[in-house]
């Protein structure tokens, strides 16, 4: 009889909870479909879940990148911080389903949103599948294979450190390589990424807190935050808008070439019509403000788009409906093209810079050699 590898051997604690969670996820949905939940419940199970996986990314890179407090506390604490965070944000996308599933049957959810609702959250879903099976998937095997290397002790700091500033920040690598491609990547990477990390603090002010009763700023235009939020879009979104003519351009000069396998012309293309129609919306609402409105710096990206704005409010809510599928259509496709690529290099590039860890996995094996032939 073969024994079974101890990875294959089931957990009954682990199973357990993991089917409490189930059902708990189902019951939110329930009660939102029976109408006995809230909007708020939903944005404080994601607030939740956010803070506590921003908690484990803090909590992993200290135990990485330092020797501060308890290796075995530190490991403890950020596992429970992303395991935590991970059902937190399971149970927000339930509680979501049943309450506004329940608005929609009722009439109280306007068209655009009855469209946008199941289309991000399709894409959500293919994007959480995608990222699980690329990043976490696939390295299952390493992780595995060096499984009782990973430890604290084994890690060099530095090596990581400088990788995480050259590589994953800077990427000079690349720079290296090509000044123009570097260029293009980084307002591409960071205008993606920067705009991310605003639009998940904007949720909360845009759509939490007004849920919880407390002050709306969204719907004042000249609230500080508003217009530091306004101009926090425009600079990002003026920065993939320049990436991605160059990605455009760098195509066109490379057709052709072996260069050729280092572009992705329907990324940047979807990418592109996202941004484009996202400030054509922001012209269409600068264009219904009163002419020289003082808040209309904090929008100047948008100020440019006003002369190809639509102005009629069927033809803004139009474009509004085909900007959100657009948006949802580029979050279903990273994961199926090199935009992916922009999570899983970096992670690749911090693994390799542990080169103790393969000399460590090597003088393990021999000595178990050693050890088993010395025996004969």
């Amino acid at each position: 009889m073969t024994q079974q590898p101890p990875d294959a051997i089931p957990r009954p604690g682990r199973v357990g909870l993991r089917s409490i969670n189930y059902i708990l996820a189902g019951l939110l949905i329930v009660l939102g479909l029976a109408g006995q939940s809230h909007a708020a419940i939903g944005y404080a199970l994601f607030l939740i879940a956010t803070l506590l996986l921003f908690s484990g990314v803090v909590l992993l890179a200290i135990f990485a990148l330092t020797r501060w407090f308890d290796t075995a506390t530190l490991r403890q604490a950020f596992t429970c911080a992303f395991w935590m965070g991970a059902w937190a944000y399971v149970f927000a996308v339930a509680s979501f389903i049943g309450y506004y599933t329940h608005e929609a049957a009722m009439g109280n959810v306007p068209l655009r949103y009855l469209v946008f609702g199941p289309a991000i959250l399709a894409a959500i879903v293919i994007l959480d599948v995608g990222i699980y099976r690329i990043i976490v998937q696939r390295n299952l095997p390493t992780f595995r294979r060096f499984g009782d290397l990973w430890n604290r002790d084994s890690l060099d700091q530095d090596a990581l450190a400088r990788t995480l500033v050259d590589e994953v920040v800077l990427h000079r690598t690349l720079l290296a390589v090509s000044p123009f491609r570097w260029l293009r990547h980084q307002l591409i990477f960071w205008g993606f990424g920067l705009m991310f990390l605003v639009e998940i603090v904007a949720v909360a002010f845009r759509e939490a807190f007004p849920a919880f009763g407390w002050t709306d700023i969204w719907h004042q235009p000249d609230h500080p935050l508003r217009l530091a939020f306004d101009l926090a879009y425009d600079l990002t979104g003026l920065m993939l808008l320049v990436g991605c003519v160059l990605a455009l351009v760098f195509r066109v000069m490379v057709h052709g070439k072996a260069e050729q396998k280092f572009t992705d012309t329907p990324t940047t293309v979807i990418l592109l019509v996202v941004t484009v129609t996202g400030f054509m919306l922001e012209g269409a609402r600068l264009g219904l403000e009163p002419a020289g409105s003082a808040t209309a710096w904090a929008s100047f990206v948008g100020l440019a788009f006003i002369p190809v704005s639509p102005s009629g409010e069927t033809a803004i809510e139009a474009l509004w409906i085909f900007h959100a599928l657009a948006v949802c259509g580029f979050i279903a496709y990273i994961p199926l093209k090199r935009m992916i690529h922009s999570c899983a290099t970096p992670m690749g590039r911090l693994a390799n810079s542990q080169k103790g860890l393969l000399a460590d996995k090597k003088a393990k094996v021999i000595a178990g050699l050693n050890g088993r032939f010395g025996r004969h």
